[in-house]
């Protein structure tokens, strides 16, 4: 009896431990700040500034202190004492912090599993909803895809003091690459094409694993199939 008694403890702390790890709604109130509502250890992705380099197009490479704000969804770095962005994004071939590496593609987007098909992490805010005060003291609930000007190409200013209430939560989504150059978001119909003439092996991996494609543990076992069909088809040539 106290055998299942324990199990069931380990089970329950299990699962609780997996729903901390969800990013939860956050509500932001008219007149105040988003950085409030917000610690620096939410907001960064490193507790620190850390030392790294960016290598540019052209071949130019800077090093300095880097890090990376998931609420803007910039990489910030430090000029004598200030804190910057990067206005030629386009220009960057990669950014290297500590040991990870962020390339840029309309985001940043963080290297987390190397292989013939890479996996790539983006962070970001998504703004969830509006609350607009409504008649009798009723609440009216926007679409997000309203346009609001404080919203530019999904990034969100942590000084930001939006007029009406808005729901704000993290949202982490994966993308995979061949080449490093060009990403494609990482569902079940880009991974079935990323390989043509093994669509059906893809598509049958995916049927017998149940893939779940908002589980990293899920996303690297069939990027690591489809890398092994790659390197099979190259040897093949």
């Amino acid at each position: 009896m106290k055998s299942i008694l324990f199990l069931i403890c380990v089970i329950l702390f299990i699962n609780s431990c997996l729903v901390a790890q969800e990013y939860k709604a956050v509500t932001v109130k008219a007149g105040t700040r988003v950085k409030d509502y917000f610690p620096v250890s939410q907001r960064y992705v490193y507790p620190d500034f850390t030392q790294g380099k960016v290598s540019f197009k052209n071949r130019m490479i800077i090093p300095s202190m880097f890090n990376f704000n998931i609420i803007s969804g910039e990489m910030e770095f430090i000029k004598s004492k200030d804190t910057l962005l990067f206005t030629t994004k386009k220009e960057i071939d990669l950014i290297v912090v500590g040991r990870d590496s962020f390339y840029y593609q309309d985001a940043y987007l963080q290297l987390i599993r190397s292989g013939l098909l890479s996996v790539y992490l983006k962070r970001s805010m998504a703004v969830k909803n509006i609350l607009k005060q409504g008649a009798m003291g009723t609440v009216n609930r926007s679409a997000a895809s309203e346009a609001y000007n404080f919203v530019v190409t999904g990034q969100i200013s942590i000084d930001l003091k939006p007029a009406e209430d808005m729901v704000l939560q993290r949202t982490d989504e994966f993308f995979i690459s061949t080449s490093g150059n060009d990403f494609f978001l990482f569902n079940k119909k880009n991974s079935i094409r990323i390989l043509p003439g093994r669509e059906e092996s893809i598509r049958n991996f995916i049927k017998i694993n149940k893939v779940d494609f908002d589980s990293q543990e899920d996303l690297f076992r069939l990027a690591d199939f489809v890398s092994g069909l790659i390197s099979e088809s190259s040897k093949k040539k």
